[in-house]
C-alpha cells in the first residue's frame, strides 16, 4: 500500500512517525510531505519512510532545473575556471555577492512567481508522479489542520486530471476500507 502523509503543520509529529513506521512494517510505502524539513530532522523515522517538502518536488521540474543551471551552476563553473591563482579570493567573494544579491533575488521575485503562474498545478502532479508513473497514493493521511486545504487541492487536481483519488483519513487506524459496509452512524 502506498500512503501519503500530509503533515504541513508539524503538530502531530509523533503520530506521523509511528503511523509511517507501521505502514513500512506492513510492507507498504510511506511518503511524508511536510512544509519545512527542519522541524522533522530530529524525528526518528524508520528506514524506508521518505520525507519530502514541496520545494524538493518542485526542484525536480525541468524549468526549475534550468533556472538553477543558469543562475547558479554556470556562474560557479565560470568562477572555478577563471578564478584561479591570484584571482581566487576575489572571484569567490564576487560569486557569493552575485548569488546573494542577484541570483537569489531573481529566483524569489521573478522565477518563483512566474513558475507558479505558468504551471500552477505542477506540484500536485509531481506528488502523484513521485509514487510512480501509473499509480499514485492509495491512502492520503491528513495529519493536521494546516494540511486540509492542501489535501483538498490535491484531490481536486487529481480528479480533474482523471487520476484515481485515494481514500482520505486522519490516521491509519481511522481508515475504513471501501469494501467494508458502514453503519448509518458512521456515514
Amino acid at each position: 500500500m502506498q500512503v501519503l502523509f500530509l503533515a504541513l503543520g508539524a503538530s502531530r509529529k509523533r503520530a506521523v512517525v509511528e503511523e509511517s513506521a507501521e505502514v513500512v512494517a506492513r510492507g507498504g510505502r510511506a511518503v511524508v510531505l511536510v512544509g519545512a524539513r527542519k522541524p522533522w530532522l530530529d524525528q526518528g523515522f524508520e528506514p524506508g519512510v521518505e520525507l519530502l517538502t514541496a520545494d524538493d518536488l518542485e526542484a525536480r521540474h525541468l524549468p526549475r532545473r534550468l533556472e538553477r543551471m543558469v543562475l547558479y551552476r554556470v556562474p560557479r563553473l565560470v568562477v572555478r575556471v577563471a578564478g584561479r591563482g591570484p584571482l581566487a579570493g576575489k572571484a569567490k567573494r564576487a560569486l557569493k555577492a552575485y548569488e546573494r544579491r542577484v541570483a537569489a533575488r531573481l529566483h524569489r521575485r521573478v522565477f518563483v512567481p512566474l513558475h507558479r503562474r505558468v504551471w500552477p498545478r505542477v506540484s500536485d502532479r509531481l506528488v502523484w508522479r513521485h509514487f510512480g508513473p501509473r499509480k499514485g497514493p492509495e491512502l492520503l493521511v491528513v495529519a493536521d489542520a494546516l494540511s486540509v486545504p492542501r489535501a483538498v487541492q490535491l484531490i481536486q487536481a487529481w480528479e480533474s486530471d482523471g487520476l484515481a483519488v485515494p481514500r482520505v483519513c486522519y490516521g491509519i487506524d481511522s481508515d475504513v476500507s471501501p469494501q467494508t459496509p458502514q453503519t448509518s452512524a458512521a456515514r
